[in-house]
């Protein structure tokens, strides 16, 4: 939440666009804040998740080899029961997958986009069967708390 306040103080126009979503959203919603007000916040999702891109909590992932696993391509081999680091920082900063990788830009998860992220670069909850349990309370916890605090609060630096 602090980097996503940091980005916000950083960004004024982004800060201005998420602010105004809300009182729109909370306007429809006559001021009430509840899970149909928090599904109508689709700019706000996209700044939370280029948030996670640029600062992601995990910065590493370690997995075991299940089984044995050549890679494409290579000689390399992978056996059964090797520990494997997933860099999630790196990924999530490489420009071959986020291009200017240290802008912060909500674009990038705009639906035209997000469809456009290349599969296991993307990884701030994990992946698969190992994702984050807490994934969709994380999300609700920051939009709820946004909404309060952003419509009433200015950030700068």
């Amino acid at each position: 939440m602090s980097f996503f306040l940091l980005e916000m103080a950083v960004n004024p126009s982004i800060q201005e666009t998420v602010r105004n979503e809300i009182i729109k959203a909370l306007e429809k919603h006559d001021g009430d804040l509840n899970y149909e007000t928090i599904k109508d916040l689709p700019y706000m999702e996209m700044a939370i998740s280029e948030t996670m891109r640029k600062y992601p909590i995990a910065t590493s992932l370690m997995r075991e080899c299940t089984q044995t696993y050549q890679v494409p391509q290579s000689s390399l081999v992978i056996e059964k029961g090797t520990k494997v680091l997933i860099p999630v920082f790196a990924l999530q900063h490489d420009p071959l997958y986020f291009p200017d990788p240290d802008k912060f830009d909500p674009e990038r998860f705009s639906p035209e986009n997000k469809s456009k992220i290349v599969q296991g670069t993307y990884l701030p909850f994990g992946d698969g069967p190992r994702i984050c349990i807490g994934l969709r309370f994380a999300m609700m916890e920051m939009k709820f708390a946004f909404c309060k605090i952003l419509p009433k609060f200015e950030f700068t630096l």
